[in-house]
């Protein structure tokens, strides 16, 4: 009885292992965001600001990696999924988005060639 337990769990495993498919790629590729957002929530006010990463210094200890406001930049925002407008980020690479019922959720827009789209 115990030898046909033993070759019932190595078929089992057998199995498992066999039915496994590696997969090369993803069906989407994955792309780092261009851009950073950081956001300061309000009770009716969304402070979005955008920064690029300046990784120059990444290997210095005393420099590390710096955020430089982008400015310019037109950015979609959504919130549940429903557009709330159009936006353009200020000198300081800020925008500020106001608010009755659901709060802004996701930013979208597109920095040096490069789409991103931002849920938070």
């Amino acid at each position: 009885m115990k030898k046909i337990y033993i070759v019932a769990q190595i078929f089992v495993v057998a199995l498992v292992f066999s039915a496994c498919e590696k997969e090369d790629e993803l069906i989407l590729p994955r792309v780092a965001s261009p851009v950073l957002l950081v956001t300061e929530d309000g009770t009716d006010n969304v402070m979005a600001y955008f920064y690029e990463l300046d990784k120059s210094g990444i290997l210095n200890q005393s420099v590390g990696i710096d955020t430089i406001p982008v400015a310019g930049l037109s950015i979609d925002v959504f919130a549940a999924g429903v557009a709330l407008g159009n936006f353009e980020t200020g000198t300081d690479g800020a925008i500020s988005i106001d608010f009755t019922d659901t709060k802004p959720n996701e930013y979208a827009g597109e920095y040096k060639g490069i789409a991103f789209r931002i849920f938070k």
